[in-house]
């Protein structure tokens, strides 16, 4: 759109003006974007190498959870085991007919339920605490067991730790049955159960009695007090992870304790795979962050944001009768403040707006701009007329039509107080743009060719558009009285416009040299820094007063 790409017709590059994106700085909410990427940058590297940390840590930890789930369950699957073949043995003995105990036919059940059932090393009878024989046979003396660790609730006694004249070596659990029968049991059945460190534990507790039924590695029952408080079966005390499995058929329960540091050595070999896809991760977020920033600092997407907050205005710059000075239009030139405080020059802006596709909506906010600069200001001025460039997209279909026809309902004014421009740049689909400008002049409203001279068709465009006028572009104005090759070509422009019957508009003229030269060649009108800057609509309008007066 050429209105935009001219810092001002007929004047200089802005000397000052900030760089393409300038600094992330907004206003308002948009004043937190720098920190935000800051802090969200921050948690791309973090974030992920937190999240494997914590992967890690947790699946270590419920790695060692299971384990000491594992372990507490195969406990009390072995002590199931065992209590299910004493019951068993136990109704062996008492099955009728009737029998004394320590008969023959009574010792011979016991040395057969020995023999039966591997989980019990031994029997006997008791009467009290004084057991009187055995499978073996009849003791020559009875032998005193002391009083039962504890009671069941099924009312079996359990003796821990037993140590009988005929198996000093091993401290046996001494189960016995109301009826007096006792079964041996070896500690090792239960808690034969390959451990990972000697500092790992399990074994059988009591539940209605809280006793150590049977235990390999180092305990203490303290460990288990959450157990009997709350019923807790995994919980983490005193730096251990303890797991308590009930029996469903007993009034026992398998444990395991295991130390809670030990997990980390899982959690080592987890990081060894977890990390690297942390890092991998955090390349991927930190990646697509760069991403998603590019694309919220895009000149397309601050343009889209500035096309809806109001950072487009509007500067008009005069079009004056060269020989009088007097005032006989103005072209609306469109600006962009930033909300950073950046000027952005319009050859820097508009080429990334064509590109993507935002050209249209820029076009309506100037109309939508210039409707309600000028209001009805120009209803009384019919000798005046403002010019609007116009972009290839608005010469498609009814679309310029649809513009002017807006504006001018907009303000009430005539169709002779509007022209528009289009360059050769703008004209590249030749019959969409005839039909367009043939309706705008079919309209009234005048139609010009803007910087006449600077492409590669510009006379082919003269045959097969309808223009009123060119405009001369600034850099053979620049060029007369020079010297320079192309300062013959402005006296050649000259007398081809006036063999058309064209009229002539002379852009940047800033000398009185070339003024005078432009004047000598019959050229009436002329726009540039000697007459005047481009200005608010309120200036220009002061402008038109005075001279009025």
């Amino acid at each position: 759109m050429q209105i935009s790409r001219k810092t001002s017709k007929g004047g200089r590059r802005l000397p000052s003006e900030v760089g393409l994106f300038g600094r992330v700085k907004a206003q308002g909410w948009r004043g937190l974007l720098v920190p935000a990427v800051f802090v969200l940058a921050f948690l791309a590297v973090i974030a992920p190498i937190a999240a494997a940390l914590l992967i890690a840590q947790h699946h270590s930890f419920a790695a060692g959870r299971a384990r000491a789930g594992s372990l507490a369950t195969e406990v009390v699957r072995r002590a199931d085991m065992a209590s299910i073949q004493m019951r068993s043995a136990l109704r062996q003995l008492q099955a009728p007919p009737a029998h004394q105990p320590c008969s023959d036919e009574g010792m011979r059940r016991m040395a057969s339920a020995v023999l039966e059932y591997d989980q019990i090393q031994g029997a006997g009878y008791a009467d009290g605490d004084r057991l009187i024989c055995t499978s073996a046979g009849l003791l020559d003396r009875p032998i005193d067991l002391g009083p039962a660790t504890f009671h069941t609730r099924g009312g079996f006694s359990v003796r821990t730790g037993v140590r009988l004249p005929f198996a000093r070596g091993v401290g046996l659990i001494v189960i016995g049955a109301p009826s007096g029968y006792l079964m041996f049991v070896h500690p090792h059945l239960t808690v034969d159960i390959p451990l990972a460190s000697n500092r790992d534990a399990i074994g059988v507790i009591g539940i209605s009695a809280p006793r150590l039924i049977n235990r390999r590695g180092p305990i203490d029952i303290g460990l288990l007090r959450r157990f009997y408080a709350a019923r807790e079966t995994d919980f983490v005390a005193q730096n251990r992870l303890v797991s308590v499995q009930p029996s469903k058929s007993g009034d026992y329960a398998g444990f395991a304790i295991l130390p809670i540091d030990e997990t980390r050595n899982g959690m080592a070999r987890d990081l060894l795979y977890l990390l690297p896809v942390g890092f991998v991760c955090a390349g991927a977020l930190i990646f697509l962050l760069r991403i998603l920033v590019r694309a919220e600092n895009s000149l397309a997407t601050i343009a889209k944001r500035a096309l809806k907050t109001d950072e487009f205005y509007l500067r008009y710059q005069p079009l004056v009768e060269l020989e009088t000075g007097r005032w006989i239009g103005a072209e609306a030139l469109v600006r962009w403040h930033r909300a950073t405080g950046e000027e952005m020059r319009p050859d820097l802006f508009i080429p990334y707006l064509e590109e993507a596709g935002l050209i249209p909506l820029l076009t309506d906010k100037v109309f939508e701009m210039l409707a309600a600069d000028i209001a009805g200001d120009l209803k009384e001025r019919e000798d005046f007329y403002i010019t609007i460039n116009i972009a290839s997209a608005d010469l498609r279909g009814d679309r310029l039509m649809h513009l002017i026809e807006t504006l001018l309902s907009k303000t009430g004014c005539g169709a002779r107080s509007f022209a528009v421009e289009a360059t050769e740049r703008g004209l590249i689909d030749a019959e969409d743009g005839g039909q367009a400008l043939k309706a705008a002049r079919k309209r009234g409203i005048c139609v010009a060719l803007d910087d006449f001279g600077t492409g590669y068709s510009s006379l082919a465009y003269l045959q097969k558009f309808p223009f009123d006028y060119i405009k001369i572009d600034k850099s053979f104005v620049d060029s007369i009285a020079t010297g320079a090759a192309t300062s013959s070509v402005v006296g050649h422009i000259i007398n081809m416009a006036r063999d058309l019957r064209l009229g002539i508009i002379a852009e940047g003229v800033e000398t009185e040299e070339q003024a005078r030269f432009l004047v000598e060649r019959g050229v009436r009108y002329g726009q540039g820094w000697l007459f005047a800057r481009a200005m608010p609509w309120a200036q220009l309008k002061a402008g038109l007063d005075q001279q009025q007066a």
